[in-house]
């Protein structure tokens, strides 16, 4: 075939047509999106007409475009879904857009080697500013297309690859087995995701891609970083030694900004080090990283901080005395005199960072998960982001340990009821069994570290002593946070962790692109364009809904429908009946089951199709408030007795996707 479409760039093709499509689709901001989606066509006609006399060009063009399209959906996305306090900086994301987006043509125009590209599209895309944005399924419809594109010719399997691939076959059986399975399998492609990132970053020689993955990674934090230190003049003048708990209340992701700042100064700083001339700008942006997790009061991202930083700096003290008879007892005393500094620090602004109450309730928080699940689903749990519905299991009661805190947090509006560490989350959802396998992964990445710091080339063990600190920063942040399910801590980790030299693993075997790797290209190239058809097609229908009824209801900034008060000039719209009829069956989530249910109660001629659509969703998602509401809603005009659906309803999550105002 020719080499600008063949077997790896078909279904680059096929993302691209996609990812077009959602532009046009998009119901949040059509205008925008529309202009957005022109935008990255003429800036990539622009970048083919300067680089159309080289002969030989190492990025293709449909991937390039990919890129490009994937940055401006995750920004689009962005905009859109932004709190309503972040409305200040929407200027700055498109800023950073811009920014990112030069950087794209950039790469292009230096004809580097694609995955570079590759690592800049998803490292922006998963963005902290964005932190509502791409979702799960447009980043793995991207990786996925990719994948084929950038593998090497020859796949080498090892043991840890194994051993990854058997963990990720345990979460996808229990997604399917999932209370939630519509959030969990969301949950799912996201660690697909960092799955398939880190086999095809590992597949390449680490020191070939060193240098550009730590740059590329530094210069996208960096971005992040300057952005978010940019809201800090809404609340300008302020003592800076002595910062207002702003960030905490003002809808801001919190943990999501002190975490990736604190792993951001990490990185920077390791690579301002390796990378000496790069300094003089990765050095102020460490710092004012640091400053950030300062300004965010959180003691569980600078404890990690500092652990790993310190970690990094003894292996490259000395890097042949430090053994584990010293990393051990510094890793356990350390603690001990960050603790007793509150001893000597004020108590007004030790009782910023060093409150014992937020602890207590974390511990109360572990203990009510280990309980519940162990006394109902020990070997399996109960299945990905399943934390809200562990209120209403089977022997839960008031008396236990950690209900009140729990129930507190599930009814505390857009808050969500995690346990805040991730042992305590791995063995809720994946019970003792997958907490065993989770474990094992942890181990294991530690035995391949531990060989990378006693190699003999400079280089492996330089790249062994940043794995070795990424390790303690995960493993120290997270026994008091959970951020690792989220996309904007997930991807910078994963990121990071591939450097590590899979060639210490146990090889297993070697696959070559032959009949049976064809044979699976056509099966995963099958399911990308049904995963792409069905993403484009609800989205579509979606878009008709809400253009049918924008003068009943409005999308808010948390992706909330809202009634709104019909005005007295108010334009009529055909609502889109007929084609909620032909398509029902590409109506799957449960969003878009209550958005044409609420449109098919417009007409008394659909009133069997609204109930079979709402018993469809009770069936699919019964622990999902809204359809119980829904139904029982639809059944009570019936004079129907919807005892059982509203008490249903009271025992899951306590949020109605429609709120009237």
């Amino acid at each position: 075939m020719s080499q600008y479409l063949n077997l790896k760039t078909f279904p680059l093709l096929i993302l691209v047509f996609f990812l077009s499509l959602l532009f046009f689709f998009d119901p949040s901001n059509p205008s925008l999106s529309k202009d957005s989606v022109v935008f990255s066509f003429f800036i990539w006609a622009v970048c083919l007409g300067i680089s159309f006399r080289k002969k030989r060009r190492k990025v293709h063009p449909l991937f390039q475009l990919a890129c490009i399209l994937l940055i401006g959906l995750s920004t689009i996305n962005g905009i859109n879904g932004a709190p309503v306090v972040y409305f200040p900086q929407k200027l700055n994301l498109k800023l950073l857009y811009v920014a990112s987006l030069c950087f794209t043509i950039y790469l292009f125009l230096k004809n580097v080697h694609p995955i570079f590209l590759f690592i800049h599209t998803v490292a922006f895309s998963c963005s902290p500013p964005l932190f509502s944005s791409i979702k799960s399924v447009p980043l793995l419809l991207f990786v996925i297309a990719s994948f084929f594109y950038l593998i090497p010719k020859r796949i080498r399997i090892h043991k840890l690859h194994a051993i990854i691939s058997f963990f990720f076959f345990v979460l996808l059986i229990s997604s399917l087995l999932s209370y939630k399975s519509q959030s969990a399998l969301l949950q799912l492609c996201l660690l697909f995701s960092g799955v398939l990132i880190f086999f095809l970053l590992s597949s390449y020689p680490s020191r070939l891609i060193k240098k550009g993955l730590l740059l590329i990674l530094s210069l996208n934090l960096l971005l992040n970083i300057v952005n978010l230190f940019s809201a800090v003049h809404l609340i300008w003048p302020f003592n800076f030694f002595v910062p207002p708990l702003f960030l905490t209340y003002a809808g801001f992701p919190v943990s999501a900004i002190a975490v990736i700042s604190a792993f951001s100064a990490l990185v920077v700083f390791y690579t301002a080090f390796q990378y000496r001339i790069y300094s003089w700008f990765l050095i102020p942006v460490g710092i004012i990283s640091i400053y950030l997790v300062f300004f965010n009061h959180s003691r569980a991202s600078l404890l990690a901080f500092i652990l790993a930083a310190l970690y990094i700096i003894l292996f490259f003290w000395n890097k042949k005395r430090i053994s584990l008879r010293i990393l051990i007892p510094i890793s356990i005393l350390f603690p001990l005199l960050l603790i007793g500094s509150i001893l000597f620090t004020p108590l007004e602004t030790a009782s910023r960072y060093f409150n014992a109450e937020t602890l207590l309730i974390r511990f109360s928080l572990w203990n009510f998960h280990f309980q519940s699940v162990l006394q109902n689903f020990p070997l399996f749990g109960i299945g990905l982001d399943a934390d809200s519905l562990l209120a209403h299991l089977p022997g839960t009661n008031s008396e236990r340990v950690g209900y009140e805190d729990f129930y507190r947090f599930l009814h505390s509006f857009r808050s969500y009821p995690q346990a805040h560490n991730l042992y305590v989350e791995t063995f809720t959802s994946l019970g003792i069994l997958g907490s065993l396998l989770f474990l094992w992964i942890g181990i294991y990445l530690l035995f391949i570290t531990y060989l990378m710091l006693t190699s003999k080339s400079k280089e492996v063990t330089n790249s062994g002593i940043f794995i070795s600190g990424v390790l303690v920063f995960v493993a120290v942040h997270e026994f008091f946070d959970y951020n690792l399910g989220e996309q904007h801590f997930f991807i910078p980790v994963v990121l990071s962790l591939s450097l590590i030299r899979i060639k210490l693993s146990f090889p297993i075997r070697k696959f070559k692109q032959n009949l049976s790797f064809k044979t699976v290209y056509m099966i995963v190239l099958i399911l990308l364009g049904f995963l792409s058809f069905q993403l484009i097609w609800e989205q579509r229908l979606k878009n008709l809904i809400l253009a049918s009824t924008q003068d009943e209801i409005e999308l808010d900034n948390f992706l909330i429908y809202k009634e709104k008060k019909p005005s007295g000039n108010r334009k009529k719209f055909s609502h889109p009946f007929e084609e909620i009829l032909k398509n029902q069956f590409w109506i799957r989530s449960e969003e878009n089951i209550v958005l044409a249910s609420l449109i098919l109660r417009k007409s008394p001629d659909y009133q069997d199709l609204v109930e079979s659509l709402l018993n469809r969703c009770v069936i699919k998602n019964p622990y999902s408030s809204v359809c119980w509401k829904e139904k029982a809603d639809v059944l009570s005009k019936k004079n129907q007795n919807v005892t059982r659906e509203l008490e249903e309803g009271k025992k899951t999550d306590p949020f109605h996707i429609i709120f009237t105002e």
